[in-house]
């Protein structure tokens, strides 16, 4: 399992968009991906509602953890996106 912790860097934190963005890496890679926020509270990587409900401000902290076979890949994917990373 791969963990890191990220701080949320889009101006509007994690929503709408760079929620959608995260939820379509962690849907697509077929990874479990697991999110925590500051509070404790954990949301499925492939849950648009779950990620949402993070409340994820930006400058928030976040940490999230990957389970699969290429699962540095794809925590690096998703570190760019809550990071606010344009290429991913």
């Amino acid at each position: 399992m791969a963990k890191r912790s990220c701080i949320v860097g889009p101006a509007v934190g994690l929503h709408a968009r760079p929620a959608a963005d995260f939820v379509r890496v962690a849907t697509l890679s077929k990874h479990q991906v697991t999110v925590t926020n500051k509070h404790g509270k954990k949301a499925q990587g492939n849950s648009i509602l779950g990620i949402l409900s993070l409340g994820a401000k930006h400058g928030e902290e976040l940490v999230i953890e990957v389970d699969g076979p290429d699962e540095d890949a794809v925590l690096e994917a998703l570190l760019r996106v809550v990071s606010g990373d344009k290429t991913v």
